[in-house]
């Protein structure tokens, strides 16, 4: 699913850094040959439509990739992939060059763009270093837009999820709709890990039988949650957790969980984390949800394959515009 997101964005968004400034549009490929270098452009690794791809538009945008990769923890793949991409990018807008945008969605797509600066003098001087002028960029845009149209038009009857399809996935993956039993509780939460000096884990242990002295007295879980709890995520909310299953939290955890009546509280108790109080809420009993449950969610994830396998196809489809290509 993420790799057919990101072979879209390659074809879609990626023209800001491949075909709007890598390409010199000029069909002799000896000449392409002959002025890489000298413009410091390297080898010329493809020709399409007259618009050459060289090495060091290769390099910048695998550069890119992998940053992007990176952030998003995944891998970025070879090289070669980026050559494809690029050629894809050159032969998608040559292609769409004839849709029509309207000036109302570039200046919407422009207004998201200068919204990521927190002003206006850094929006200029990033244009300044990256040696593009508002007018640059809006024809970019304009490309960009141009192509996520011609794309989507193409893409549209081959996405399309039946609901015979639908009923077919769900009765061949029963066990991936299972929902097995599920507690829903709040706890307190004081933390001492493993690393933690004995001397500050016993004060970690005084404090929490405190607030179960406190909770035993009468008060209110949720204020004592939001005074004292170290789980930032739930101390504002009580402590709640929301549903789980067994196995998503500590053994010793759910032990204590599980010799709980709904609206019971523990006394103190040690896991690898830390120190918990823990009251329980409701037990929900496993069950198989039913088609009309997840028939939203098998729709989402066979639209998204069918999606990631044509633009593979397109892909490949667009490839074969190159005039000339040299593999990495």
């Amino acid at each position: 699913m993420k790799r057919g997101f990101r072979l879209w964005v390659a074809i879609g968004v990626a023209i800001v850094a491949g075909f709007s400034c890598a390409q010199i549009s000029i069909r002799s490929i000896r000449l392409h040959e002959e002025l890489g270098p000298l413009f410091g452009r390297g080898s010329l690794l493809a020709l399409v439509h007259g618009h050459g791809i060289h090495g060091a538009d290769v390099d910048r945008r695998f550069a890119e990739l992998q940053y992007a990769a990176a952030t998003a923890e995944e891998t970025a793949g070879e090289p070669s992939a980026a050559l494809d991409e690029m050629v894809a990018n050159v032969a998608a807008a040559v292609r769409a060059s004839k849709e029509t945008v309207s000036g109302a969605e570039v200046k919407h797509e422009l207004g998201l763009l200068r919204s990521q600066f927190p002003d206006e003098r850094t929006w200029s001087a990033g244009l300044a270093r990256s040696r593009l002028s508002m007018f640059s960029v809006a024809q970019t845009l304009k490309s960009n837009l141009r192509v996520h149209q011609w794309i989507s038009q193409r893409l549209a009857p081959e996405v399309e999820v039946s609901e015979d399809e639908c009923h077919q996935f769900y009765g061949s993956h029963l066990q991936s709709f299972f929902l097995p039993l599920r507690f829903r509780a709040s706890h307190i939460f004081l933390a001492a890990p493993p690393e933690t000096p004995p001397d500050a884990v016993e004060v970690k242990k005084i404090a929490i039988e405190e607030i179960s002295v406190r909770l035993t007295s009468g008060e209110d879980f949720a204020s004592l949650a939001a005074q004292n709890s170290e789980d930032e995520a739930t101390k504002l909310r009580g402590g709640d957790l929301g549903y789980f299953s067994a196995t998503r939290m500590p053994v010793d955890f759910v032990d204590a969980v599980t010799k709980l009546r709904p609206g019971e509280a523990t006394k103190p108790i040690r896991t690898r984390l830390g120190f918990h109080i823990v009251k329980l809420g409701e037990i929900q009993p496993a069950r198989q949800q039913s088609f009309d449950e997840v028939r939203g969610d098998i729709a989402i994830d066979l639209g998204n394959r069918k999606r990631s396998a044509a633009l593979q196809k397109l892909i490949a489809d667009l490839g074969k515009d190159a005039n000339y290509f040299r593999p990495l």
